[in-house]
């Protein structure tokens, strides 16, 4: 991977100066959506699964090996874990230098008004954003180009960066890999904060904007029915936080992923979202929003080959009580609340979500 050196404007330079400087093409191609690399695609239940384009991260932006100007930090070394970006605040948009503090998201799409204009979707192309990292250094963003599929808004967004702007998920096949906005954010653990002041840009090549094209729409919801009598109406942010800790194998919901890159896992759940494939594959693992139920094995031997301690000696140190040997018969797989039949009338919060078999890669 290059390593891009990204040193950032000033402030009053990012924001009031932008137009002056010329603007490389940053426009979105969704004719690769079904093929960005490493792992955002699916076939047939067997979903190709894994990290993010250039690390460790939940939504895609690292900066791996770049000196971001006033941080005060220091380039991170090869092993270093990457900074993410944390969320965006809604306040900080602004549009032609002015600001459109009103902002919210409509499911997907980014909206705005101000004294009697409404902003939607692409007419907020070229709009700068303030950006906020994990560590709490803050990055200028722009939105380049704003696109639809399925329903679901797509964007290219940039960090404003002195060589020009960068994009903020990468490239794919020359272009911007697209993001999807989504309410609220991530913490360091991995965890899903909910504050409505801020909204998150997940990659579509990392957990959170992948399991959204997944279908687990986090704004949506899908009906689950017992019988034809018994439906329920689901909402799908759950099953979304499931997902995100599912991408990265977070078995313990500390946030650690024991997974690699294009790993490829066989997802299904019980709302028709994802259907299972006859993979041949035992189940590894069942998901809920706050990680791993029902551990029958890891994905990995040992995911992070520079690591001495296996994946399955760091479940059984850090959260052994989610192993299925240590659950009993709650695990058996016909007995799971990951059925219907049986977690129908249990909270999202206590109940199985999303299913994977996997085999155990060594």
């Amino acid at each position: 991977m290059r390593v891009v050196s990204i040193r950032l404007f000033t402030s009053l330079l990012l924001l009031g100066a932008c137009g002056d400087v010329p603007v490389p093409e940053l426009a979105l191609d969704l004719t690769r959506l079904d093929s960005i690399e490493p792992n955002d695609s699916q076939l047939n239940g067997l979903t190709v699964n894994g990290l993010t384009v250039n690390g460790l991260t939940v939504n895609g932006l690292t900066v791996n090996g770049s000196a971001v100007a006033g941080s005060g930090a220091a380039a991170p070394s090869a092993t270093t874990r990457p900074n993410d970006l944390a969320g965006v605040r809604f306040s900080s948009l602004t549009l032609g230098g002015v600001s459109l503090s009103r902002s919210w998201l409509n499911q997907s799409t980014l909206e705005a008004s101000r004294r009697g204009t409404s902003y939607s979707g692409a007419q907020l192309v070229g709009a700068t954003l303030e950006g906020r990292l994990i560590d709490g250094t803050t990055l200028p963003l722009r939105i380049e180009d704003v696109q639809s599929a399925d329903g679901v808004s797509l964007y290219s967004v940039s960090i404003l960066a002195d060589t020009g702007p960068v994009p903020l998920c990468g490239l794919s096949g020359g272009n911007p890999v697209p993001a999807i906005a989504v309410l609220g954010y991530w913490d360091r653990s991995a965890s899903y904060v909910e504050d409505s002041s801020y909204f998150t840009f997940g990659c579509v090549s990392a957990a959170i904007g992948k399991c959204a094209l997944w279908g687990y729409k986090p704004w949506a919801s899908a009906s689950e029915c017992r019988s034809s009598a018994q439906c329920s109406s689901r909402a799908l942010s759950d099953w979304h936080r499931a997902c995100v800790r599912l991408v990265r194998a977070d078995y313990c919901g500390d946030g650690v992923s024991h997974t690699r890159s294009g790993t490829r896992i066989n997802v299904y759940d019980q709302l028709g979202i994802q259907l299972p494939a006859s993979a041949g594959w035992a189940i590894e693992s069942e998901w809920r929003p706050d990680g791993a139920q029902c551990i029958n094995h890891t994905r990995w031997l040992r995911a992070n080959a520079a690591q001495t301690e296996t994946d399955l000696a760091y479940v059984q140190r850090v959260c052994p009580d989610r192993l299925s040997v240590n659950r009993g018969s709650r695990c058996d797989a016909d007995k799971s609340s990951f059925n219907t039949q049986v977690g129908f009338y249990r909270s999202a919060e206590w109940r199985s979500l999303i299913r994977n078999d996997s085999p155990q890669y060594q």
